[in-house]
């Protein structure tokens, strides 16, 4: 097997004694052998950490590391770990701590991150589809399938991956690195889906699952699969929601602002119109700024938000 480099694996772990084990597992039977494990534990008052104890005397000192994370959230966690200069490697990989990877999950994804950047990409995202399951380990469907093109326009309203799919370069990873301690994100994944778009890096989508993702009431974020779930989505969007993440994905962006293409710098300002006092400016930035959803209903919807001041 072709050795890409190191890639290492941002576990954040919370109490998840119920499921870790077979994460852990499924970590240990991937094809693709060369990967460190780095944990960020937020607090863990659970069984937590001697399981990780457990699992890292299988392996030499240095494969697993554990860390205390900052206690403040699973974005936070993620981020944490992103920022961390002393983690430094070829490729990265985030791992939730209740799922499942096939065993070739880090072969695909760091074969085609790989490939990538030997055509001539310098930041590199790779995400994908996932299984879901439930906590029998059943097959439950699978998320959804987005075919549209993946586009800063599109990332500045929606992401296109969970993050335990993700798969990521050093150059994406020392870009996060630069970010002020008192800069917030909404999520790690799409966090970086804003940022390597928004910088003009490649991201790929994978339609091929490679993950089981858990479905269960300690998920902090579901699939958002199904009519109610995405009714419930919705109504949250439209009493505020997304409006208080466009704020904090603002103050990121902001900070990034002379990293952005000049294309994408200027879909940004017209993206900003989208909090104008008139709801004519508010539609013309939507439009001025050409964002989209992946599905076309979500995106009129979203337009919709525009127009009542729901959307930043």
């Amino acid at each position: 097997m072709i050795d890409y480099g190191t890639v290492s694996i941002l576990m954040g772990t919370y109490n998840g004694e119920k499921y870790l084990e077979k994460q852990l597992e499924s970590i240990r039977n991937q094809t693709y052998e060369n990967w460190m494990l780095y944990i960020s534990d937020d607090g863990s008052t659970d069984n937590t950490l001697q399981i990780i104890q457990d699992f890292s005397v299988n392996f030499p000192a240095g494969k697993v590391t554990v860390l205390k994370g900052p206690g403040i959230g699973f974005a936070e966690n993620f981020l944490y770990l992103m920022k961390n200069k002393q983690i430094h490697s070829h490729y990265y990989a985030f791992s939730d701590q209740d799922d499942i990877w096939l065993e070739n999950k880090l072969e695909v994804s760091v074969k085609c991150v790989s490939t990538l950047e030997e055509s001539g990409n310098r930041v590199v995202l790779y995400g994908g589809r996932t299984s879901l399951i439930n906590n029998d380990l059943k097959i439950l469907g699978l998320s959804p399938l987005f075919n549209r093109h993946l586009s800063f326009n599109n990332a500045l309203i929606q992401s296109f991956s969970g993050g335990n799919t993700m798969l990521f370069n050093h150059a994406l990873k020392a870009l996060v690195e630069r970010l002020p301690p008192k800069v917030n994100i909404v999520s790690h994944d799409w966090f970086l889906y804003i940022l390597c778009s928004g910088v003009g890096g490649k991201v790929h989508y994978d339609p091929e699952p490679l993950v089981l993702y858990r479905q269960h009431d300690e998920n902090l974020v579901g699939s958002n699969n199904g009519v109610l779930s995405k009714f419930k989505r919705l109504n949250s969007l439209l009493r505020g929601e997304f409006k208080k993440w466009s704020i904090i994905n603002d103050r990121m962006l902001k900070f990034y602002k002379k990293e952005l293409t000049p294309e994408n710098l200027l879909t940004f300002e017209a993206f900003s119109k989208c909090n104008d006092k008139s709801g004519l400016v508010r539609i013309k930035g939507f439009i001025r700024a050409s964002l989209y959803r992946q599905n076309k209903i979500e995106t009129a919807v979203f337009m919709m938000m525009s127009i009542l001041n729901k959307l930043k």
